[in-house]
């Protein structure tokens, strides 16, 4: 039988094998923590014990106002703990809320200068980005999730920066060859963002926003649920998109037959419980794409 591992909810530390009964003071003031060894860890020194701490740590809100059944009474320490993890949650939060914001402005003007080299899309990014959140919104998909999502969509051809002119932008069709080339784009695109801890879940969209539910896309040909889910959400956004927006190549078709066309795959191309809730969000998206069209 394997060793169960039990996490503290407050401070994250293993605290494993701390439930005797004997050794246990229940809750009866509002500072408390939730383990004997995360209690003395934190009493030894405090302020080096929030200090250290590299993020929002959510031991006021915790400490204020959680129930738990292992709790531990931080005695006359308790308001200025609490006090103090307040300050510094409220001072990392704002520092981590401005370098996210950063982040996004970043990768924002980089995708810029990405859908500026591919002239005929446009602000192809952009319009599916959009598509994307109000979908993932609809699915119920919120916080990281739906950073990521976003930041996945927006990047979801940072690999075609690895693809010549003379492919990228050719006005004909594509030879074999070419094809060939320009369908490398996705891992070209997962390399170059793997790396980056930040985005590292991003990554794993821009890989598969090809992959199509049956089996059939590229570049690894995953199925189903072997697809991520934002990017099983991407490739309905990105159909919608290309379907409403004038190409060179043919005119865009009004959002109902593009409708039509998505419910007409799904099971195939696309995941039928992302396109039961494009049918729930098809007013929002309607009205979305009209604006495209003005």
């Amino acid at each position: 039988m394997g060793l169960t591992i039990r996490i503290d909810p407050v401070c994250k530390m293993d605290v494993s094998g701390l439930n005797d009964p004997e050794t246990t003071v229940y809750k009866k003031n509002p500072y408390f923590f939730c383990s004997e060894k995360c209690r003395d860890r934190f009493l030894n020194d405090p302020d080096l014990f929030i200090s250290e701490t590299k993020k929002p740590t959510g031991i006021y809100c915790k400490a204020c106002r959680t129930e738990t059944y292992d709790g531990f009474y931080i005695k006359d320490n308790g308001p200025y703990c609490c006090e103090k993890c307040y300050f510094r949650d409220r001072f990392l939060g704002g520092v981590l809320e401005k370098m996210e914001g950063i982040y996004l402005a970043t990768i924002e003007a980089f995708v810029k200068a990405i859908d500026a080299r591919e002239h005929e899309v446009g602000d192809h990014s952009y319009r599916v980005t959009q598509f994307a959140m109000i979908l993932s919104r609809k699915i119920g998909i919120t916080g990281r999730d739906l950073v990521d999502i976003y930041c996945g969509s927006l990047l979801h051809d940072i690999g075609k920066i690895g693809i010549p002119d003379s492919i990228l932008l050719k006005q004909g069709k594509l030879s074999e060859e070419e094809t060939s080339i320009m369908a490398q784009h996705p891992e070209t695109g997962y390399r170059i963002i793997n790396h980056i801890g930040y985005l590292s879940r991003v990554a794993d969209i821009i890989h598969s926003h090809h992959e199509l539910y049956d089996g059939s896309g590229y570049p690894r040909g995953l199925k189903g649920t072997e697809i991520t889910l934002g990017a099983r959400i991407f490739a309905v956004c990105d159909t919608l998109d290309a379907l409403t927006v004038d190409r060179p190549y043919r005119k865009a078709i009004p959002f109902k037959e593009a409708k039509e066309y998505i419910t007409s795959v799904s099971g195939t191309r696309f995941d039928p419980r992302v396109v039961d809730e494009f049918l729930r969000a098809e007013d929002d998206l309607e009205e979305f794409v009209a604006k495209i069209m003005i």
